[in-house]
């Protein structure tokens, strides 16, 4: 028994063609997200070692002597 596949087997094939690219397509775009957000959290995360790390040298500085004194 054969089955009408509307537009021969080009057509068949153009259809699986598209929907590839389709999914190839939104994987990809999953992905770029994902690393997105990992770089937007490691300079979240760098800023606040930073902000922490210049409030600790403030903090501290009384009992270090400033180099030009």
């Amino acid at each position: 028994m054969r089955l009408p596949i509307p537009f021969g087997r080009k057509g068949l094939i153009a259809a699986a063609a598209i929907a590839a690219g389709v999914v190839f397509w939104r994987v990809r775009s999953q992905r770029q997200e994902a690393l997105d957000r990992e770089w937007e959290e490691e300079v979240h995360g760098a800023i606040q070692e930073g902000a922490a790390a210049g409030r600790a040298a403030t903090a501290g500085g009384d009992s270090v002597p400033s180099p030009g004194a």
